[in-house]
């Protein structure tokens, strides 16, 4: 499957405005605790990035599934590929944070998370393990992922028909989970209600947006790329203007996955992944200079990025108030050289880590991958 350029780009793109973000609030919780007057700049509603995955993740489903499409065994070969491809990194990840939480346990006193929230967290299930009524898991970036992972299970019920219905199958189970949620609004009370809940929010909606593009793409649909170039001011334009409101939240404000975040953010995000995705084919083949071939290996390395990132900018941080950095140099040079690290630890991570393990692990399944994409008629 050729791999369109651009769109791992935007994979980079997504993972950096996220750890940008994250970068930005620990500086200003830091700068409060020592006095400081650290601002944060919302040029741009960074939290967007997970919208922007999310499109990407219902495209790349559909876009890189076309040999699995009614296809015997499929359901199996696409869920054990998934499989492969998230979990490894995101407990080994989840792993170290609850290593650092039995440390904080033991020397400060902190209490941890009941062991049901853990074995949850692991589970990718949604779970309220901070008490404080929004399912999050213990490594609370995680939450995308629980979206992500039923995302996968819902799409390999369908992925057994052929492209067209079964991207309508999904779409249509997406949109009545919506629905659901509207007309039977409930909190996350319980094991039971914190998933009911999180699983029928409209930012569900979101993975429908990159799947129907991708129909678009396999039907031939094509823009120019005067036509790109506006889709892309657009959304730059419309996430500038940030409906949201997220450069007047609270500190410990939490994005709601709403109606408004849906059309504030997602559907920005939707009009980015059309341009990169729909382009001319000189544009979506990934031509061009240095700038373009780093932003592609970044987007290559964006799971990585974004599952390590915190604890690359948490541990310099800690490096830099202790050597007294933030009096002299402020905390602008320390977000961007935490920033600078992330992606060099990311871009290591994958190919020392995740990519061998990857690798490896689907070795294990050739034989099943081999059945489940052979013609339906073969012996």
């Amino acid at each position: 499957m050729n791999q369109i350029v651009p769109i791992q780009i935007l994979r980079g793109v997504a993972a950096l405005t996220v750890a940008f973000g994250h970068a930005q609030h620990d500086a200003k919780v830091q700068s409060l605790k020592l006095g400081g007057d650290f601002e944060r700049v919302f040029t741009l509603p960074w939290g967007a990035g997970v919208d922007l995955f999310f499109v990407i993740s219902g495209f790349i489903m559909v876009y890189s599934s076309e040999r699995l499409f009614a296809r015997p065994e499929a359901a199996g070969h696409f869920l054990g590929r998934r499989l492969v491809r998230i979990v490894p990194l995101y407990w080994l990840f989840t792993g170290l944070y609850l290593a650092l939480l039995i440390r904080a346990a033991a020397t400060e006193g902190k209490v941890l998370p009941a062991p049901a929230d853990i074995l949850a967290s692991f589970a990718f299930w949604p779970t309220d393990a901070f008490g404080d009524g929004i399912p999050r898991p213990i490594l609370t970036l995680g939450w995308t992922l629980n979206y992500e992972m039923f995302f996968y299970g819902l799409f390999a019920l369908f992925i057994g028909f052929a492209r067209g219905r079964a991207v309508l199958g999904v779409a249509g189970v997406l949109g009545a989970l919506v629905l659901l949620g509207t007309l039977v609004p409930s909190g996350p009370q319980g094991a039971l209600g914190a998933a009911a809940f999180f699983w029928t929010r409209p930012i569900l909606l979101e993975f429908a947006f990159g799947m129907g593009l991708a129909l678009l793409l396999r039907s031939g649909v094509g823009l120019s790329a005067p036509a790109c170039g506006a889709l892309v001011a657009a959304a730059v334009a419309a996430l500038a203007w940030d409906a949201m409101g997220s450069g007047h939240q609270a500190l410990d404000w939490t994005t709601p996955n709403d109606a408004l975040r849906v059309l504030g953010w997602g559907v920005p995000a939707a009009l980015l992944v059309a341009a990169a995705a729909l382009g001319p084919r000189w544009l979506t083949s990934g031509a061009g200079g240095l700038g373009p071939r780093l932003a592609a290996r970044l987007g290559d390395a964006s799971y990585a990025l974004y599952l390590s990132h915190p604890f690359v900018i948490f541990g310099f941080r800690k490096v830099w108030v202790a050597a007294g950095l933030h009096d002299r140099l402020g905390y602008w040079p320390m977000l961007a050289a935490s920033l600078v690290l992330a992606c060099a630890a990311a871009i290591l991570v994958h190919h020392c880590v995740e990519k061998p393990l990857t690798t490896w692990l689907q070795a294990r399944t050739a034989p099943r991958a081999a059945a489940a994409v052979s013609p339906p008629n073969a012996a």
